[in-house]
């Protein structure tokens, strides 16, 4: 099992990472939780925000639909509130539905009175904000995380990466099927297998989603060189490579 431990980026001021509990499934990996509070304006706890907001967020887990995407909006004017909830492509439903319910829930302890805010569990995404944001490519607020062991020989580890990327990338930009990602491995005799899974959220277009996906493969070169695993985390996009196996496959094969 990969060794990892998340690393605070200061230069973006990103909240400081909790460890929440360990995953008693196929998924034998510490679960993290990522989550940027944005200034876009406060609510209070007895207005009309807040009481959309929890009809919103409440209503996530029960209608997620199989393909792990739910978007809704409910309310008026200032009160208005917009929310997209994506769970990784290769889980079950039900795993899905019970880990969204913990991301609703853990969002308005992470971000409390705030009118945007945005988690990212690791296993699903939630949203929301008092914007429009369906169909609207967002590379921002980002994440990331790297382990702290390193790889020898980088160049030629690297070179390697890439290669796997570039194939992902086209194959998450052209998948038609509702759900938008790509996953594989790359052997790398010199040191361990490579494997690596990108997703987007489906309600952007094919290019903004190679878009996102190219800004994110770009971003490991200045956030994580040489770490041997790595995620990037964004609103619209999400890649993550790792030198052990972290997703499933065989949903990944039923799948694509």
């Amino acid at each position: 099992m990969s060794s990892w431990k998340w690393l605070p980026n200061f230069i973006f001021q990103i909240c400081l990472i909790n460890h929440v509990a360990i995953v008693k499934s196929q998924f034998p990996t510490p679960i993290f939780i990522h989550f940027k509070c944005q200034n876009n304006g406060t609510y209070t706890s007895s207005g009309t925000y807040k009481k959309n907001l929890d009809i919103l967020l409440s209503s996530v887990s029960p209608n997620i639909d199989t393909n792990g995407f739910y978007k809704a909006s409910i309310g008026k004017n200032s009160d208005r509130v917009n929310l997209i909830a994506l769970c990784r492509a290769d889980l079950q439903p039900y795993q899905c539905r019970d880990y969204v319910k913990n991301a609703t829930a853990e969002i308005l302890k992470k971000c409390p009175y705030k009118k945007e805010a945005i988690i990212w569990h690791e296993f699903c995404m939630v949203r929301y904000s008092n914007n429009a944001i369906f169909g609207k490519v967002a590379y921002s607020p980002f994440d990331w995380g790297y382990s702290i062991e390193y790889v020898p020989n980088e160049d030629k580890f690297y070179r390697e990466l890439y290669i796997l990327l570039d194939s992902l990338h086209n194959r998450t930009v052209r998948n038609r099927s509702s759900k938008k990602f790509a996953a594989a491995s790359r052997a790398y005799p010199d040191y361990r297998t490579i494997y690596a899974f990108l997703q987007c959220t489906p309600d952007i277009t094919p290019r903004d989603c190679g878009d996102c996906l190219t800004r994110s493969a770009l971003e490991i070169q200045h956030c994580c060189r040489g770490a041997r695993g790595v995620r990037i985390l964004r609103p619209s996009c999400y890649l993550r490579f790792e030198t052990d196996p972290f997703y499933n496959e065989t949903m990944v094969e039923t799948i694509l």
